[in-house]
């Protein structure tokens, strides 16, 4: 009897082991979403439109821009970053930029110039697709677009 007593404390405690590692991730995750939902919108004058004033990010004019497309994604601000916060600076997570890249990054995710990670790099700046939402360059379900550079054991 005390056996059978033993037994079911144990499996009771493994049960809620189990449950409680559940709940953990359920709240981290509800946690994340309603950060994600109170992140604030982007402010300030919308450069992204076609007719904006290029020079607020770009160190070349709109003739210049258009005339060499390739490479009017390296013909930016040195601190295209603070730009781009003063905006979306509250927006929510997002990957660390500002840095040299570490690893291989795919033609398809641009670096400035002189090889620094900007928000150029994963997100289209001129809405140019918006199929996998906030502009993203790459679909990112299932971590697509993060396992284009890193491994999985780095995101960890």
């Amino acid at each position: 009897m005390e056996r059978q007593r033993q037994q079911l404390a144990l499996r009771l405690w493994r049960h809620n082991q189990r449950w409680g590692r559940f709940v953990a991730a359920g709240t981290a995750a509800a946690c994340f979403l309603i950060g994600l939902s109170l992140a604030a919108a982007p402010r300030g004058e919308d450069v992204h439109r076609a007719d904006a004033n290029c020079r607020v990010c770009h160190t070349a004019d709109r003739a210049t821009l258009n005339s060499n497309p390739a490479r009017a994604s390296t013909l930016l601000i040195s601190n295209l970053e603070a730009t781009c916060n003063r905006c979306h600076g509250s927006e929510g997570p997002s990957h660390k930029t500002g840095m040299k890249a570490a690893m291989r990054v795919p033609s398809d995710l641009p670096l400035d110039s002189h090889g620094i990670v900007t928000c150029a790099t994963c997100h289209f700046m001129h809405g140019e697709s918006n199929r996998f939402g906030d502009f993203l360059r790459i679909d990112n379900r299932r971590g697509k677009l993060c396992l284009s550079c890193h491994k999985i054991s780095e995101l960890k």
